[in-house]
């Protein structure tokens, strides 16, 4: 197989963002750029030199009307959602079937092809903190399922190996994800005054006032414009620090390494 490095990755990533987009202009579905997408816009109009990602928000209701649009994608590209048989993320995954992605991270990720992510915003439970502790109970229990329990099966210990097999079946991806996704959805997004990632995250830094999305900018990157929250400077800085926006930084932003480790190529 090809190996792809990173120029080209980002090439068939925004080639995927560019298929999304239309995809979602076609059928007035709402989107927004977030996150290191979202910085990259504003400090590069493009992506940041060493990012190996796309991330993407959608507000709730236009996520879940994705799976019923998504024979409208060229045949190359796959729309992957959680399901029963296939649990190892808390989002949607627009991915290039023609390339292979291999997940060095640990051995219970595992994805098919480059792709760009696709996570889901919900109405914020206002102050309700039982609501915010179930939340990161589940989810701290989603990912232990994919990497904690999956490696106690693995252990010297009899013991341990038992209480693996017991977790493993006792909370599985799929059971925990149910729960947790349930637990996101219960706000209605159009009816919340303040929306952002419930279902994955650090819900303070992921808060956005719901107007900033329904009255949003859009921002140049690579070759394209794409929407992006009103404010979102002020985003960036409560999710980065303060120091993100200062204009010596633009085009120089501090370099951070990805923890992301990746074996991607071409298929043959």
């Amino acid at each position: 197989m090809k190996p792809i490095d990173l120029k080209e990755m980002q090439q068939i990533e925004l080639n995927l963002l560019k298929e999304f987009d239309r995809l979602c202009k076609e059928n007035n579905l709402r989107y927004y750029i977030d996150g290191g997408t979202l910085l990259g816009a504003m400090c590069y109009e493009g992506f940041i030199p060493w990012d190996d990602d796309i991330d993407l928000k959608m507000p709730r209701p236009d996520y879940e009307r994705l799976a019923s649009i998504k024979n409208k994608l060229p045949e190359y590209v796959s729309l992957v959602v959680p399901s029963k048989e296939n649990c190892y993320h808390t989002m949607a995954k627009l991915i290039d079937n023609r390339t292979v992605l291999i997940e060095k991270k640990n051995a219970a990720e595992k994805t098919e092809g480059v792709y760009i992510d696709i996570l889901p915003m919900d109405g914020y439970p206002g102050n309700n903190e039982v609501h915010y502790k179930q939340l990161q109970k589940y989810n701290s229990l989603f990912h232990s399922s994919l990497i904690e329990y999956v490696n106690m099966k693995k252990a010297s210990s009899a013991i341990t190996r038992i209480k693996g097999y017991f977790y493993t079946f006792t909370y599985s991806p799929w059971i925990l994800y149910c729960k947790l996704n349930d637990l996101a959805k219960k706000y209605e997004y159009d009816k919340s005054e303040y929306v952002g990632l419930l279902i994955e995250g650090e819900y303070q830094k992921e808060r956005f006032d719901r107007n900033q999305l329904d009255n949003c900018v859009y921002l140049q990157f690579e070759d394209m414009k794409v929407p992006a929250p009103a404010e979102y400077e002020k985003h960036l800085q409560q999710f980065y620090g303060n120091h993100i926006n200062k204009k010596e930084h633009y085009h120089n932003l501090p370099y951070i390494a990805s923890n992301h480790k990746y074996e991607v190529y071409w298929k043959e």
